[in-house]
């Protein structure tokens, strides 16, 4: 699964009738797919279509677990939205110079979110028929993009150790300040309260004050 900016496939939604959302088949399986997504990779992986589960797994896998592990982290509220529409044909699947196919995506599944107050996340995953049931389809990542995403993981993880050192060693009062943003569901001010009295870019401040808000349950 790949979460995609919504600008770029605005013109293939908007053109790709809705499949109906009356379907109980359907709705069983996007209540399934949820609840897999809320538990991770073991409960995701028999959802997947068994000739892309290959590239769930090992090495080649790597990123999709590591994604999986976040998607189920974040979780899905209660109460989210759902649509399902058709890739038109022909339409080459998104990031293709990266990633091999072995079973092309013939639907999208967009799960949208509200977690919270002033929050909005979209879930896409790329489906197709396996053994005339929904599947999520996996590609596997070439070498070369195995390599990127590798670098990019090292990347974060330093960065997410750093996050932990700014937070562990905020000031009491900016502290105070930001947490009291936090409990008032102004999560965006918080960060722009605590880039602006730290000097850490907006992307830095909204690492900590989301950690923050973590360790602050």
């Amino acid at each position: 699964m790949r979460v995609v900016p919504l600008a770029a496939l605005a013109g293939i939604l908007a053109a790709a009738p809705v499949v109906a959302q009356d379907n109980p088949v359907d709705q069983a399986f996007v209540t399934k797919f949820v609840e897999a997504v809320r538990q991770g990779a073991a409960a995701r992986l028999p959802l997947v279509h068994a000739k892309a589960r290959a590239c769930a797994t090992g090495g080649v896998g790597e990123w999709w677990n590591v994604s999986v592990a976040r998607q189920a982290k974040e979780g899905v509220p209660a109460q989210y939205q759902w649509t399902l529409k058709p890739i038109p044909a022909g339409e080459q699947p998104p990031f293709a110079e990266g990633f091999d196919y072995t079973v092309q995506p013939t639907h999208i599944l967009q799960i949208d979110m509200r977690p919270k107050p002033y929050t909005f996340r979209t879930m896409l995953v790329r489906l197709a028929r396996d053994a005339g049931h929904w599947a999520e389809v996996v590609p596997c990542a070439k070498p070369e993009t195995q390599a990127k995403i590798r670098a990019t993981l090292a990347a974060r993880a330093k960065q997410a150790e750093r996050v932990k050192g700014l937070v562990a060693s905020m000031p009491a009062p900016l502290r105070a300040k930001v947490l009291a943003e936090i409990k008032d569901g102004h999560t965006v001010s918080a960060a722009k309260t605590y880039a602006q009295e730290s000097g850490e870019d907006l992307t830095t401040a909204t690492e900590v004050v989301e950690l923050l808000e973590e360790t602050a349950r």
